[in-house]
């Protein structure tokens, strides 16, 4: 179960990750903001996302479990997605003309990489 929840995940990173490398064809107001943010995120030899982000505190870590290395894993994957999601959620508001709206949701994901 575990293996299918790490390899499915990791399918959606990269499927979400390949969408925001898509050209947007109608770039709204604060298209250039987006893709330098994109072009900053670190990435490993072989293109993918190789950033930490920071996700809320799990259960676990405040029940004083000591992690695991899958929970290690999981913990690394969820916070990449959360960034690369808050990172679409700004496309699609900048596709929309809502320039606030998609300033705070860049705002969003820089606060997700460095608390």
């Amino acid at each position: 179960m575990t293996r299918n929840v790490i390899k499915y995940g990791a399918l959606g990173i990269v499927a979400i990750a390949s969408i925001l490398n898509i050209a947007t064809a109608s770039a709204g107001p604060c298209a250039a903001e987006i893709m330098a943010f994109e072009n900053a995120l670190p990435r490993d030899k072989n293109g993918e996302l190789a950033f930490i982000g920071t996700a809320p505190q799990s259960i676990d870590a405040q029940l004083e479990h000591q992690p695991t290395r899958d929970s290690v894993e999981r913990a690394k994957r969820q916070s990449q997605t959360l960034v690369v999601m808050v990172l679409a959620q700004a496309e699609a508001f900048d596709s929309e003309g809502k320039s606030r709206e998609c300033a705070d949701a860049i705002a969003k994901a820089r606060r997700l990489l460095s608390p």
